[in-house]
């Protein structure tokens, strides 16, 4: 037993407890989250209608899915005739599709239906590429599991290809929930870079097939991409940077980063740099006193924990506490700053706990967890954010976060709450 008395504190990457409550989810969904994006493919799910629908909105969005729908009779005597009929009939009805993903959920994983083989069926009838994501719930502790499975899956996609003439990079770990990629892309243009490949944000199966041309690999999101960044040294000997676009000061960082190995920064470059920099902190100099000295809880997904945690940081927060529900040793490793509390996969009762003991001006999780923290009236900066509210990348995205966090501290509700 541990912090705030009946708060246990457990090692991390460990499997969740009998009876816990967990906000976790399983592979298949992991493997959801990161090829969602790809819209140039038809998702195709391999079993019961519950699966497809638990897949069907990926980050807040709601995505075009097709399924199988097994039933009992499928589960007991085998469902590859369905597959093969979906997806037969799924190509007829979005012939402007390049492939398919299928992804392998619980009960054909149990049964061992042959869908490799359907797979090359379907691959010989209709010429196109279908993929297989052997993902059911069960094989993975959570969903980062299923991420794993999934870069696993776009690896075997990746084709030997000459190297770019111009200086080329692809972008891993990289989501685009809500126009990151757009900003992401506008700051490396700015550079003189050309962008390859998105995984996943912005990717099309072209695109990923010929990413062995880049140069060089920028890994975002570490606890989704290190793994695949990896491969892609080991195979195609392309090398990789760890960078981060959340915050003035690790935007800055992360430029200087990139164009140190192209060999591209110079004196108008660093000036054009600090110029972006310093307008965004004029922009947002009145929120930051108002958050200075403020207390933040931020329980977010591994690598989100990160870049917002810099984010609250350079708006002058204190991070009392950070938890994860699927981070690794390497993932907190990783995290610049050393909060009072640092936890993994919290359950719904002690995430309450917490709240109680630490009475945190401001919450940022997740849309699952934020009920939670809202329903005992602690201010709740939940993501991923809708579209509208704009990027958090790079230093229009810092304004934006800025606006973003004012608006959730001063919504007349609180006054209520608290009297």
């Amino acid at each position: 037993m541990g912090l705030c008395g009946s708060v246990p504190m457990r090692a991390c990457g460990m499997a969740s407890e009998p009876g816990h409550m967990t906000q976790r989810s399983c592979a298949y969904f992991g493997a959801r989250y990161v090829l969602g994006p790809i819209k140039d493919v038809l998702h195709v799910v391999h079993g019961p209608a519950g699966c497809l629908y638990y897949g069907s909105m990926v980050r807040g969005r709601l995505q075009k899915v097709v399924g199988t729908d097994l039933g009992v009779g499928e589960i007991v005597m085998g469902g590859l005739s369905r597959l093969k009929d979906a997806l037969i009939e799924a190509f007829r009805m979005w012939p402007e599709k390049s492939g398919a993903f299928v992804y392998m959920t619980c009960g054909p994983g149990i049964t061992g239906d042959d869908v490799e083989g359907v797979a090359a069926q379907v691959e010989k009838e209709t010429r196109k590429k279908v993929v297989v994501i052997h993902c059911p719930g069960f094989s993975k502790i959570h969903q980062s599991g299923g991420h794993s499975l999934a870069y696993d899956a776009l690896f075997r996609l990746i084709k030997p290809v000459k190297k770019a003439q111009e200086p080329t990079v692809n972008i891993i770990g990289e989501y685009n929930v809500a126009g990151e990629t757009k900003s992401i892309r506008a700051l490396l243009s700015g550079l003189g870079l050309r962008v390859n490949t998105v995984f996943t944000g912005d990717a099309k199966l072209e695109d990923i097939s010929t990413s062995s041309s880049a140069h060089l690999n920028i890994l975002i999101c570490g606890s989704t991409g290190r793994k695949f960044a990896r491969l892609m040294r080991e195979k195609f000997g392309i090398p990789h940077v760890e960078a981060s676009f959340y915050g003035t000061t690790a935007t800055s960082r992360a430029v200087r980063k990139i164009a140190d190995f192209f060999d591209l920064m110079d004196r108008n470059m660093l000036l054009g740099v600090m110029e972006q920099k310093f307008r965004a902190l004029d922009e947002t100099e009145a929120i930051r006193k108002a958050c200075e000295g403020k207390k933040a809880l931020v329980v977010l997904g591994a690598a989100r924990i990160k870049s917002i945690g810099a984010l609250l940081r350079e708006l002058g927060f204190e991070i009392i506490g950070i938890a994860s529900i699927f981070a690794s040793n390497e993932d907190y490793r990783g995290i610049c700053f050393n909060p009072p509390l640092t936890m993994d996969d919290p359950g719904d009762d002690e995430f309450e706990k917490l709240l109680r003991a630490f009475t945190p001006d401001l919450v940022v999780t997740n849309s699952r967890e934020q009920w939670r923290s809202v329903k005992l009236g602690f201010p709740t900066l939940a993501l991923p954010q809708e579209e509208f509210r704009g990027s958090f990348a790079g230093y229009e995205g810092f304004i934006n976060f800025a606006k973003d966090v004012q608006r959730v501290l001063t919504a007349p509700v609180w006054r209520f709450v608290h009297g």
